[in-house]
Formats: structure tokens, C-alpha cells, sequence
């Protein structure tokens, strides 16, 4: 079962930077690391070099915000290089939900719900991330219909396993602390 780490008072949101992506260049050192990342299981090479030239990438600075809750989603994003932690907020508390390494992917359960981020991204270190953008899901979509069914079905995977640990987290907590009903808002 993850960590969940209360890690203090939530504090004031970072300033909000326009990130611009760019194309991934260096596909060689990328396309080992692909095939191990969850969203990209079952892939062949040739599917995996059909998803390439949608990716793109940035660096975030250490400190740096990725995205913040009630940001609206616009990439799915996989660390390539570094660490990001991902936080949730709630009533001036911030608690440590993961620590997201190179091949870990996040930001698609909000891309997917077309509902805002539900937790603040930050880079823990100067983070290389790559991305995957909504609108080139929609030209993968049009372009390769079989690669983007693979990559939906590997995204509901990851959601459904996600979805599980999460179950196991609230199992754990109330059979911790007793007869707990949790209040859902």
C-alpha cells in the first residue's frame, strides 16, 4: 500500500507559468523506457514508434508546478528524468499522495473525466517530463483508431488499479480508527 504522508499546512498556490511543450527529439533514449511505462504495456515496437511522434517534452524547475488542483487538464504527463510529488489539499492541509518517478505517468484520470485536477504536481527536483497532449490524442484517435483503442485500454487499466489502491487506503484507514463512516462530499 503507497504512503500517504501529511507533509504540513497547505500553503499558497505557486505562481502559474505558461508551459510550452516541445517536440521529443531524442527518441532513442525514450523508446527503451516506453515500453516499460504502464499506458504503454502490450505495445509493439512499431506501435511504440507510432505514439512517438505525439509525445513532446519540458523541464520543470525545482519548486515548479506541473499543474494545480483546479487546473484544467490538458496532457498526460510521464517523468522522464527526476521527481514530482504529487499533493492533495484540503482545509489548510497538504498531504503527500506519491512520489512520481522516471516512467510514472499521471494527469490522465482528470485528462480522461475532462474534470480539473483533483492534486497539485510539483517537482520535487529539476524534472524532465514528457507529454501527451488532448489534442493529439484526438489525431491519434483519427489518424490509428487500433493504437488508440490499446492506449485507452491500458489508461482504464491503470485508472482501475489506482482505483483499487485507493479502495485498500480507505479499507486500511476505517478498520485502523474503528466504525468510521467516511463523509463523501
Amino acid at each position: 500500500m503507497g504512503a500517504v504522508r501529511n507533509v504540513g499546512k497547505a500553503e499558497a498556490p505557486l505562481p502559474i507559468v505558461m508551459r510550452t511543450f516541445s517536440p521529443l527529439l531524442d527518441i532513442s533514449s525514450v523508446l527503451p523506457v516506453l515500453s516499460e511505462i504502464a499506458i504503454f504495456g502490450g505495445f509493439q515496437e512499431h506501435e511504440l514508434h507510432g505514439i512517438l511522434k505525439y509525445l513532446e517534452e519540458s523541464v520543470f524547475k525545482k519548486g515548479e508546478a506541473v499543474f494545480q488542483r483546479g487546473d484544467d487538464p490538458t496532457h498526460i504527463y510521464i517523468v522522464k528524468k527526476g521527481k514530482i510529488d504529487l499533493l492533495i489539499d484540503a482545509k489548510e492541509v497538504r498531504v503527500k499522495k506519491k512520489t512520481l518517478v522516471a516512467g510514472d505517468c499521471f494527469g490522465e484520470a482528470s485528462l480522461m473525466a475532462m474534470h480539473p485536477h483533483t492534486a497539485t504536481a510539483i517537482a520535487v527536483e529539476e524534472s524532465e517530463v514528457m507529454v501527451f497532449s488532448r489534442q493529439a490524442l484526438m489525431q491519434l484517435q483519427k489518424q490509428d483508431s487500433k493504437l488508440f483503442s490499446l492506449l485507452m485500454m491500458n489508461i482504464a487499466r491503470e485508472l482501475a488499479r489506482r482505483l483499487e489502491l485507493t479502495d485498500e487506503i480507505l479499507l486500511h484507514y476505517i478498520t485502523t480508527h474503528g466504525d468510521v463512516q467516511p463523509k463523501i462530499v
